[in-house]
């Protein structure tokens, strides 16, 4: 039962999902602290991709620990999470409540592992960026992803008056119907 909630709600995953970023736009790799957005943009003050990367690893950080008031920190106060099984969060109180039950009772002892942060990353608008990741919910004792484990995550942040704040995100199991593209 709990492996099976686990699946479900996984989080992250996807490392064979990765994307080209669209024309005008710059891929960042794992460990890359290149601003990527449209030639010419106007960026805000300061990097976003060290801040984003340090939201998500505390998010990282939060479900390792079953804490779900932390891992909803990571969120505005008023933002929306989509879970791979389409339940849909709203507000931050919301997912702190419904986060500690997942971590109580489904998911205890299974790990967030990011494969790759970001895939792509866009800035639609200088205060608005999407990140694309890829990665798993690991289970006790596995050292990596499974193969049947992989998601991909589309995270929304807004540049508020605290700073980049997470204010969108959704999960989709990868289940690879179609070819890889070629290359």
């Amino acid at each position: 039962m709990a492996l099976a909630a686990a699946v479900v709600f996984a989080l992250a995953t996807g490392a064979n999902a990765a994307t080209d970023p669209a024309p005008g736009h710059h891929a960042a790799t794992s460990g890359s602290t290149e601003l990527i957005g449209p030639t010419g943009s106007a960026e805000p003050t300061g990097s976003a991709l060290p801040q984003l990367k340090r939201l998500i690893q505390r998010q990282a950080d939060a479900w390792n620990r079953g804490d779900g008031t932390a891992f909803a920190n990571t969120y505005a106060q008023d933002a929306e999470f989509i879970t791979f099984d389409g339940t849909h969060l709203r507000g931050r109180p919301e997912m702190a409540r419904n986060f500690q039950i997942y971590f109580d009772n489904y998911t205890k002892g299974t790990r967030l592992v990011f494969t790759k942060v970001p895939v792509t990353l866009r800035y639609p608008t200088p205060r608005t960026a999407v990140m694309i990741t890829t990665g798993c919910v690991a289970n006790p004792g596995e050292p990596e992803c499974r193969p049947d484990s992989h998601s991909i995550q589309t995270y929304v942040a807004a540049h508020r008056e605290r700073g980049w704040e997470l204010v969108s995100f959704q999960n989709t199991r990868v289940r690879g119907l179609l070819p890889p593209p070629r290359t």
